[in-house]
């Protein structure tokens, strides 16, 4: 016999785990079907409806494409699993939904689920035919499917039957989530390349051959799982990134400023473009003027040095000798002229550019 509402409820709480639950656009009769019977708190440990855009937003740190995703629904479920940690528990789950309104909507009526822990990233998407219910009963599949989704990521059910994704943490990688350990792979490099890497390109590699035969020894990538602004990357998305390099290639990090870089690192230099040393010699990123100059002392302490390669800048080409920097930092780089290596390929514009032929 399939199992009931009542019943996923009465399994989930009866499994030893608490979570945060975020829920936008529809699915909230999951966080009710959850707090509605006695024991809630053996579960849930915090629930969020950010359901305007600016809600959205201020939860995440960033304003999504789109805000009923896949990609948003592991954002979301990451995010509530970093409070879910601060907060003694150890899961996130996220449901972001599309469904039917009093104006017609011209994609599908959808949702996207999500649940991410130190160990996982779990996603599903559920389709609903349009127009074929009236909103409360698109509403109540929405959260019959989300407490479906969470028993079967707590182990206390069977999986539903809808398409999705999984991914589990690599080696090291779960407790570098957890904030255990500052980065996981080798650090044995003259110099390291940071990035996001979402994609790598030619540029990335032509740039790592160039700093390596500059500086006479090897260069590795650095990346990063974290970001100032941004939830940390899921590991679906960590994984099809980590796929993208050579064994050895590469170290994992969770360190989003330089100075945590610099520290986790030791003594060596960074690789940069000069979009890169503007936000490393913005006070905004540190908190202030004091904070910054203190974290340059620091870094220059380090023995840390950067060498810096030149970014297209609107309808300029700007160098480091364009620049105008603290002294004390600008004591730490060393520029590369445009005539000697200039590449303009970029990962954002290669992102739109998939994008706009999908």
């Amino acid at each position: 016999m399939a199992q009931t509402g009542d019943d996923l409820t009465t399994a989930i709480h009866g499994c030893p785990r608490q979570g945060v639950f975020t829920v936008t656009g529809g699915g909230s009769g999951a966080l009710s079907a959850l707090l509605g019977v006695p024991g809630a708190s053996a579960t849930v440990l915090e629930a969020n409806v950010p359901y305007a855009e600016g809600s959205l937003r201020d939860w995440l740190g960033f304003s999504p494409s789109q805000a009923c995703s896949d990609e948003t629904a592991r954002a979301l479920a990451v995010r509530a699993f970093v409070r879910a940690t601060e907060l003694g528990g150890d899961f996130g789950f996220a449901v972001t939904a599309s469904l039917r309104t009093i104006e017609p909507k011209r994609g599908e009526h959808r949702a996207h689920l999500a649940f991410q822990d130190a160990a996982t990233t779990r996603t599903w998407n559920l389709t609903l035919d349009k127009g074929a219910r009236p909103r409360a009963d698109e509403e109540r599949v929405v959260s019959e499917t989300a407490l479906a989704a969470l028993a079967s990521a707590l182990g206390v059910g069977p999986p539903p039957r809808l398409p999705g994704a999984s991914a589990r943490a690599k080696p090291g990688l779960a407790d570098l989530m957890l904030g255990l350990c500052s980065h996981v792979g080798p650090t044995d490099f003259e110099a390291f390349l940071p990035g996001a890497f979402n994609p790598l390109h030619e540029g990335h590699s032509s740039l790592r051959s160039d700093a390596a035969r500059r500086l006479g020894g090897r260069v590795g990538y650095e990346l990063c799982i974290a970001n100032v602004d941004k939830p940390p990357l899921d590991y679906i998305d960590l994984n099809h990134r980590l796929a993208q390099f050579d064994a050895g290639d590469v170290v994992v990090t969770n360190t989003p400023t330089f100075l945590a870089k610099a520290r986790a690192l030791g003594g060596t230099a960074f690789v940069v473009g000069t979009d890169t040393l503007e936000r490393i010699a913005s006070p905004e990123y540190y908190g202030g003027l004091e904070q910054r100059d203190d974290a340059i002392r620091e870094m220059a302490a380090l023995r840390c040095s950067f060498l810096v390669y030149g970014r297209v800048d609107g309808a300029s080409f700007k160098t480091l000798q364009d620049m105008t920097l603290p002294a004390s930092l600008a004591a730490m780089c060393t520029g590369i002229p445009e005539e000697e290596f200039r590449i303009d390929t970029s990962s954002t514009a290669l992102r739109e550019g998939r994008q706009a032929t999908a």
